[in-house]
Formats: structure tokens, sequence, C-alpha cells
């Protein structure tokens, strides 16, 4: 059984279709990049996948678990435990320092905080980002602060939303070798959405949205 089954996906805004009938299999252990335009319904895709958003036909299924079968708690509280999101905008929050940053999704969980962060500092080389804000950091620093953020529950699996897309070179090949290094010591399963083909060289599975 696949980790994750996407099943005849569709979402709809008004009256135009982001998302027809998208179907795919992610199996544990991969690294799945789903490529294609800006605008044609990654994010979405990203967000239904998460449980975020709805989608208005079919099902996304993680390890058995019809998600949308669940109540909004139930799969908020899945979610929390499951899935890490490294959102497009990375979505740090200003006032708070990179350690506060890190620490939310365990103090949302009610789990001890303190070592978690300090060992995802240590693991990201960012251990002396702690004590620093979010808008004093470049887009690379920012981007592991989100990555460990992303990690802090220990999810079985990390999707992120055009992780490269901001950033230079250098940084791009960083982040892909860090997504590397997660996937095989971690055993975490990475689903990355993008329309950079920087960072195809990670993935160990490529599907395309087209119009």
């Amino acid at each position: 059984m696949s980790l994750i089954e996407v099943k005849e996906v569709t979402k709809i805004y008004g009256k135009k279709t982001v998302l027809d009938s998208v179907s795919f299999n992610v199996e544990k252990g991969e690294i799945l990049i789903v490529e294609g335009p800006s605008g044609i319904g990654k994010t979405t895709l990203l967000n239904i996948i998460a449980g975020i958003d709805f989608p208005d036909k079919g099902t996304v299924i993680i390890d058995g678990v019809d998600i949308f079968q669940m109540s909004e708690d139930a799969r908020a509280k899945f979610r929390l435990e499951n899935i890490g999101i490294v959102f497009q905008q990375m979505n740090l929050i200003e006032d708070l320092t990179v350690m506060e940053n890190i620490a939310l999704p365990l103090k949302l969980a009610g789990k001890p905080w303190k070592k978690r962060v300090d060992e995802l500092l240590h693991y990201l080389k960012i251990e002396d980002l702690k004590h620093e804000m979010p808008t004093s950091l470049s887009g690379g620093e920012m981007q592991r602060c989100a990555i460990a953020r992303a990690l802090a529950n220990d999810p079985r699996i990390i999707l992120a939303d055009e992780p490269t897309s901001n950033l230079d070179d250098e940084n791009t090949k960083n982040i892909g070798d860090l997504f590397i290094k997660i996937n095989r010591e971690m055993g975490t399963t990475i689903l990355i959405a993008t329309h950079d083909p920087r960072i195809n060289y990670v993935a160990t599975s490529i599907i395309s949205l087209k119009r």
C-alpha cells in the first residue's frame, strides 16, 4: 500500500477547473516532485494533500486513512502529527525568534520542545541563528528555519511548496542536498511542488501537471 494515494482529485474555483481528476501514488521513502508552470494548481494540490483545502471531487488516502472522512479537529491533529509543511512564502512568524518558530509545532502538540529544537538547529547547521528574528535572515537561512519547523514533530511526510523559487543556485543546491539528507537519514517521504528544474535532481520520481 502506498503511503499517499491521491484519487481523482478535482478542484474548481468559480468557472475555472484548477485540478482535473488528478491521481497518483507516493511510496514510503520516496522524493516525489510535482512539476508544472505557475498557476497550474501545485499549491492547491499540496493544500489538499495536507487536508487544509477540500477537493470538489476525489480524495486523499494517507497510510490507509481517508483524511476527508475525518472531522476537522481530527484532520488537524493528524496533520500536526504526520505532515510537515514548508510553505512557498515560508510563513515564519516575524515576532518570534528562530528557536520559537521551530518550537511552535511542538508546543501545539503538547510535547517537550527544548531538546528537539536544539537537535534541529544543529542538524540544519543554524545554531548561531537561534535567537535571531526572521527579518534578519537571508533567504537560505529562512528556508532552513522553515524546514526545521516542518521537521519539529518528526513527521512521516514533508510537503514543500516551491522551496527554491526565491533562492540563488548555491542555496538551491544546499536545500536540495538537505532534502536528500533528510530523506535518507530520517526516512521522511518528501513531496515537492515546483516549477524550478534546478531541484529536479533530488527526485526519485517526477510527475507533471499540465493545463
